[in-house]
């Protein structure tokens, strides 16, 4: 169990470290309008590709770990984390169109939206579910970390809504947030015995 917590906290400090190292080596995308997967396609797609990859990987070791810590009991929330793999895993094989309004002009670039359109909401069930799970208490960091990406999304939401054209660093909040919950997370899990409810 704690060799998945090992490969889910490294995926997500690898998907951090190679995005930062993205925003360096490609800067003339605009971090505050554009998404992340638009340094999918390009001369340094490839490490954009790596990170969903990573990512998913990091998804995959999480629920694993999850499973292993209780493996008889089940619960939608600790079905989640191997959606959001899924998710992951279909965007960094389908990249995404890099359009002036942000919508796919290819079948590849729908799949990619697609699946970034059920990762997210998906990923704030699952951050929420399983921080409920596992620590009731709203003072820990994974409660907090969860309410912290749930509401990340909601300012999201409502920027892509009304058009407030903050949606790349808007996603990147929420996407930093939602890396610091799974290492929060996987770190919990190893050490479960000060778990309310496993």
């Amino acid at each position: 169990m704690i060799w998945f917590t090992r490969v889910a906290i490294f995926g997500a400090l690898y998907s951090f470290g190679a995005v930062a190292l993205l925003h360096w080596l490609c800067r003339d995308y605009d971090v505050i309008m554009q998404p992340l997967s638009y340094y999918a396609v390009g001369e340094f797609g490839w490490v954009m590709t790596t990170v969903f990859l990573a990512s998913a990987t990091s998804m995959f070791a999480l629920a694993r770990a999850i499973v292993l810590i209780a493996p008889q009991r089940f619960s939608i929330g600790r079905a989640l984390p191997n959606i959001v793999g899924a998710c992951l895993l279909i965007a960094g094989i389908f990249p995404t169109d890099i359009t002036t309004n942000n919508t796919p002009e290819t079948l590849i670039g729908l799949i990619h939206v697609i699946a970034s359109y059920t990762f997210a909401p998906c990923l704030v069930a699952a951050t929420l579910l399983l921080s409920r799970d596992f620590d009731r208490d709203a003072r820990h960091p994974i409660f907090a970390l969860a309410v912290s990406v749930w509401a990340s999304f909601i300012l999201l939401s409502l920027a892509n809504i009304f058009d407030w054209q903050i949606g790349g660093i808007g996603q990147r909040v929420f996407l930093l947030l939602a890396m610091m919950w799974v290492i929060a997370m996987a770190m919990r899990l190893k050490d479960p015995t000060g778990f309310q409810n496993p």
